[in-house]
């Protein structure tokens, strides 16, 4: 029985993980709204890095991959428990890094060979997903490390998770509200960067796997 379970969640593992990462997205705003306080959506994300570690491991580099994701749950773990000094700041800037380094390793399954199925859309999906949360953990390690990295936070204080994966958001969509604004030169430079992906990646992969999967139907 959890065999069978396994196997269709095997099947279908990238839209399981677009709807997991799509639900890391609005869990704050729903805690908040239910008054409870936290860092849910830090746990959401490294369980939904969890479930992308078991839906790849088979195919992509099992020990290396499956070694370096548990030693940056280890680490990730560790800072977290840290209520002091720059334990949380250190640890959003690992679960960023994580989610980055899976990202490419997603990456590397939509460019693999083969036709383009709904799955191969999802993980591609799942790439532009975690490519903002990753930059918001940066946004966030950035600026409790060099505090004004960023303008705009609520209370004059450092960027909370929440609002440093909100700018990261915007930044990738272009959207550019005016809310939260990069003032320092590496603030600066992750914006550019992240802006630059996320048009580059909509407009030349997502579109063209799209176009093939449309034609291929």
């Amino acid at each position: 029985m959890l065999g069978a379970l396994f196997e269709t969640y095997l099947r279908h593992r990238f839209a399981w993980l677009l709807a997991l990462l799509i639900a890391a997205l609005g869990v704050d705003p729903v805690f908040e709204a239910l008054g409870v306080r936290g860092r849910a959506l830090e746990w959401m994300l490294a369980f939904g890095l969890l479930v992308a570690l078991v839906g790849v491991w088979r195919s992509r580099g099992p020990r290396l991959f499956v070694v370096g994701s548990s030693a940056a749950l280890l680490v990730w773990l560790t800072l977290h428990l840290i209520a002091f000094g720059w334990g949380p700041a250190l640890g959003r800037a690992v679960l960023g890094g994580w989610s980055l380094w899976m990202a490419g390793i997603l990456l590397s399954v939509v460019l693999s060979a083969g036709h383009v199925d709904a799955e191969r859309i999802c993980a591609a999906l799942c790439v532009y997903l975690l490519t903002g949360l990753a930059f918001g953990g940066f946004f966030a390690g950035l600026d409790a490390f060099a505090p004004g990295s960023l303008g705009g936070a609520s209370g004059g204080g450092s960027l909370a998770i929440d609002e440093a994966v909100y700018f990261s958001f915007v930044t990738l969509a272009t959207l550019g509200y005016g809310d939260f604004v990069p003032i320092s030169s590496a603030a600066r430079a992750l914006a550019v960067l992240e802006a630059v992906f996320g048009q580059l990646y909509l407009a030349i992969l997502i579109a063209r796997l799209v176009s093939l999967y449309a034609r291929e139907r």
